[in-house]
Parts: structure tokens; sequence; C-alpha cells
């Protein structure tokens, strides 16, 4: 039973890739200020006194919303850590006040670029709040459509081969390399390829798997490989062995639909930045003049 929760959680965190930068929300949460009037509607609220300055439990408790991965490593010492985190944030932010930092111009401008962060990331919240949760059907398609992930997964073992390369010799080694099909046969081209490499073997989970890689992993039989370019050379995976692992659909139900969800309000958010992009006037100056416009590449939590 725990190892079925663990693997869900896996393949939860494996479709929700993208999730909330820290800073923004560290931002929204990590700055105690001066605000008594707010404060001092509710004094059981207060939870700290710094010089004359106020931590309220809600900012605690937004700090430890914002970081739930840490949040559950601390347990029931987190808001007692988190507390102590803020004070001396706040004490560093008062002395950096009678400093005269917060008129340094490098400062002001950091402190603009944080206001319009967190305002963007409020934006796309709102739009992203719109995603309706997936149905049973939609989890079904979704669990249909990716038998690598669930009713083929997969443990692979694997030998990768980072090798160092000309740019002319790539596709050469690459064609080579795919047409081998044991792993000796692979090592043996490379050693004898005089070209720099380096070896390691690794288990990897198909949810761990990106999923461009785990399409051709899927179907390739033990001594195969798939190799990818990059801007040194090439990484050469060559499959060692691989044990059939399936996970049934109501196993996977709940980080399908979370991957949805998440799908979802992704594409609310682009579908809301390309809006405002359209009705917008924006015109690139300078050495940005000619440069083509490029999508906001905006994402959801």
């Amino acid at each position: 039973m725990h190892r079925l929760s663990r693997e869900s959680a896996r393949l939860a965190g494996r479709l929700l890739s993208g999730a909330v930068g820290l800073g923004v929300a560290l931002l929204l949460t990590g700055c105690p200020g001066k605000d008594k009037a707010a404060a001092g509607a509710d004094t059981s609220q207060i939870v700290a006194q710094v010089n004359d300055s106020e931590i309220s439990i809600h900012q605690v408790e937004a700090m430890l919303a914002a970081q739930p991965a840490i949040a559950e490593q601390l347990g029931a010492n987190g808001p007692r850590r988190v507390l102590d985190s803020l004070i001396d944030q706040e004490l560093a932010a008062q002395e950096a006040r009678q400093s005269g930092l917060d008129k340094s111009p490098r400062v002001l401008q950091a402190m603009e670029l944080a206001k319009r962060e967190v305002l963007a990331r409020a934006y796309q919240d709102q739009l992203a709040e719109k995603a309706m949760m997936p149905d049973t059907e939609a989890v079904n398609r979704y669990y249909d459509a990716h038998p690598e992930l669930f009713t083929k997964r997969r443990q692979y073992s694997l030998q990768e081969t980072v090798v160092k390369a000309p740019a002319g010799q790539v596709a050469e080694l690459k064609g080579k390399v795919e047409k081998l099909g044991s792993v000796e046969a692979v090592n043996t081209l490379i050693n004898d390829s005089g070209l720099a490499y380096s070896r390691r073997n690794s288990v990897q989970w198909a949810e761990g798997i990106p999923m461009d890689l785990l399409s051709q992993l899927a179907y390739l039989k033990n001594g195969q490989s798939i190799s990818v370019p990059r801007p040194d050379g090439l990484v050469v995976l060559t499959l060692l062995n691989s044990e059939e692992v399936p996970m049934s659909s109501g196993q996977a139900s709940n980080a399908i639909q979370a991957a949805l969800m998440s799908s979802a309000r992704r594409e609310l958010v682009q579908k809301g930045m390309d809006a405002l992009r359209q009705k917008a006037k924006i015109k690139r100056m300078g050495a940005f003049a000619d440069a083509a416009s490029a999508p906001s590449g905006a994402s959801a939590p």
C-alpha cells in the first residue's frame, strides 16, 4: 500500500511539471510591514513584535502554504521555523531602511520588478481559477492514451553515456549507435571513436523520464539505444533491462486528474495572455527593434 502511494505521488510530480515560482510566493508572503491598522483590528493574530513592526499568523501561514514540501518536512516545527525566518527578514529590512538602501536605484528597480511580477502572477492566477475539474471520461481517455505511463508502465535500467563530439560528427555517431543491438557493441564503438566520454548507470521509472524520450524507450529491446544531441556532443541511452509494473486506472486517477487540471490552467493563462498581446500596442526599440514577437510562455500553477 505504501509503495503504491509513493508511486502515485511520484507520478503526480512527473505530470505536474511547471509549478509556481517560489520567488514570487516569498515576495507575496515574506514582507511583514507596519500596517498597524489592519493588525490592530485583532491583536490575537499578531505572533511577533519586531521593534515597531508586527508579524501576523496569516503571514506565517502564507509562507508555509507557499512552500508545501518544506512545510511537510518541518512538520510541527514548521510555524516556529517560519516565524524565526520572518523575524530575521524583518530585522534585515529595518536595518536596510535605516542605512538608506531602500533609496538605492538598484533596490528600487528590484522592488518595481518584484511588484510587477506579483501583480502579473495574481492576474494569471485569476485566469487559471476558471479551469474546470476534469471528469471521469477525460481521466479515462488520458489513461488509455498513455500506455507507457500506465498499462505498460516500466522501470528502466539504463546506461547513460555522455560523448563530447564536434558538431560534424554528431549525426554520424547517432546513426551508428542506434543501429547497434548490445551494450557491448555500443561501448566498443564509443571507446574506439577517440572521443571523450563519461558513463553511468541508473534506474528510472517511466514517470521520471521526459515524455519525448519515454515514447522512444518504451519500444526498445535490451541492448538498443537512443541518442539525444546536445551542444557539445550527444547523450546515448542504452536499455540494459526493463521490468513492467502496470498501474491501474484507480491508482493513477488522482495524478491524472491533477495533471489535466494543471494543463487546463496553463491553457487558460496562455489564451488570456495571447488576448492581451493582441489588444496591446507593443513597440520594441533600440537593440530589440527587429526582434520577433515571442509567445509569452506564461504558465499557471
